[in-house]
């Protein structure tokens, strides 16, 4: 119990460390929902403000225009914040909230552990895993996607991972690493392939799925 405290108590400090240097885009928008998660032996942080805007939709240019001059001069402060945090590189999204998320230059670990486990007709890929596994080649994950391909018939989806660029040779060592987690499951099929944009995880067989974790 006294580990965990420590523990708990580490993890409380690092956590109003990175929120100190947010101060200003709270002091805006409100408190972020923030959380962790497993990257290697360290922890990825994500924080998320509401800054209630849509961009989605057809609105007045002029006032549109206005409303992005606003929020690039508000979040400016990432840039010199994410300079104080020199031990993580940031990544950053915009939609109706302003993610931001704080990934470990050095994830403590070079062994990897890309799937997490099956249960019931569902394979669960670690999402931070593979991220961490591509970060260190140099090649940002720039999307996830195990929804578009849903197939009624089968009653299959599969996970697309969409990367920055395309290295063959890299690409082809992680099919190498997740085939041989796969070949560890007796119920269902599952194959790793190089395809369009990135990687495909797909089962082989009808009625079977691939999920994320960040577990």
């Amino acid at each position: 119990m006294k580990h965990l405290k420590k523990f708990n108590e580490s993890l409380d400090s690092t956590k109003e460390e990175i929120l100190e240097n947010f101060l200003y885009i709270t002091d805006k928008f409100g408190e972020p929902h923030v959380y962790s998660s497993n990257y290697g032996s360290h922890k990825k942080w994500t924080l998320s403000w509401n800054i209630n805007m849509n961009f989605s939709v057809m609105q007045n240019a002029e006032e549109l225009i206005k409303k992005l001059k606003d929020i690039s001069e508000d979040i400016d402060d990432v840039l010199s914040a994410t300079d104080r945090l020199e031990d993580y590189d940031c990544n950053m999204s915009i939609s109706d909230n302003l993610i931001i998320e704080l990934v470990p230059k050095d994830s403590g670990s070079e062994d990897y552990k890309f799937i997490q486990g099956y249960e019931w007709r569902q394979l669960y890929v670690r999402k931070n895993e593979v991220e961490r596994y591509f970060n260190s080649k140099g090649i940002r994950v720039e999307k996830f996607d195990n929804e578009s391909s849903y197939r009624e018939g089968d009653d299959t989806n599969q996970l697309d991972i969409y990367l920055s660029k395309m290295d063959r040779v890299v690409l082809g060592d992680f099919c190498r690493m997740v085939e041989e987690e796969l070949r560890q499951i007796d119920d269902r099929e599952y194959r790793c392939e190089i395809s369009g944009r990135g990687v495909c995880i797909f089962p082989t067989e009808e009625k079977s799925f691939v999920e994320l974790t960040s577990k």
